[in-house]
């Protein structure tokens, strides 16, 4: 065992509210049609982040912060450091993303981690009720209940109901966003990576968005979440990590 990972057992076992920690996570992207030219998106950052706790990534264009993010959820494989989520049924109670098994991964995304991006992938003649629902379902939650749920939240996403039956991909851009948060926040994970989930939003829905971000971290969620509007960063966030692009300072942690 490294010292990295002996350090991340030692913290998951010691702070149970802990659910995600990050270690020097690097990225780099290499461009093979371009010689091999390596692209550095993210350079050396951690972070902790606990049960009831909400960290909002802010920083320039190009700091990494969406990066950072898909890199949390697996989409990307880090190219340095470490990242530990908390898995309950493993021995040392959390499992290493970095290195995990595919399955692992699903399993996590399933169970604890939930993840909204700016964008819907609009599934084909997929209603937008299930589409919502289909995180639940995938949890064997009953269909009655989890459909009920869904149009619970559609309803307070202010989703009018007469599109709940059709697929999405004629929506509006925030239509589908309101659909895409719907089925990020429906079936309550314990860690949210959330990336810009009211870009295309007008200032009503992003308050509704705030609240049930609000009341996901009060119910105990740890989120990590980057909010280019203000008044919703402002609403939602307990801290804030600064991020620097690759090549300047430190990332700075600041109270919120």
């Amino acid at each position: 065992m490294t010292l990295s990972s002996q350090a991340a057992t030692h913290a998951f076992v010691e702070r149970p509210a802990l659910m995600l920690r990050a270690e020097d996570v690097r990225k780099t992207f290499t461009l093979h049609g371009q010689g091999g030219i390596g692209i550095e998106a993210l350079a050396g950052v951690s972070l902790d982040v606990e049960r009831g706790e909400c960290v909002v990534l802010v920083g320039p264009s190009g700091a990494g912060k969406s990066t950072l993010l898909r890199c949390l959820y697996g989409n990307y494989l880090a190219s340095g450091g470490s990242i530990a989520l908390r898995d309950e049924g493993a021995p040392l109670q959390h499992l290493a993303i970095t290195g995990a098994a595919p399955h692992d991964i699903l399993r996590l995304r399933r169970n604890v981690m939930g993840y909204v991006s700016q964008f819907l992938r609009v599934i084909p003649r997929v209603s937008a009720l299930d589409i919502v629902a289909a995180p639940l379902m995938a949890r064997h939650v009953d269909e009655d209940e989890a459909r009920e749920r869904a149009q619970t939240l559609l309803a307070r996403l202010n989703v009018p109901r007469r599109l709940w039956p059709l697929a999405p991909a004629t929506f509006s851009g925030g239509e589908q966003q309101r659909v895409n948060i719907a089925r990020g926040l429906i079936a309550r994970h314990r860690v949210l990576l959330l990336d810009e989930p009211t870009a295309s939003l007008d200032t009503e829905n992003r308050a509704v968005v705030a609240s049930l971000i609000t009341e996901a971290r009060e119910r105990g969620a740890a989120i990590v979440g980057v909010f280019h509007d203000e008044d919703t960063r402002e609403r939602v966030a307990t801290r804030v990590l600064t991020l620097e692009a690759p090549g300047s300072q430190a990332p700075l942690n600041e109270a919120a």
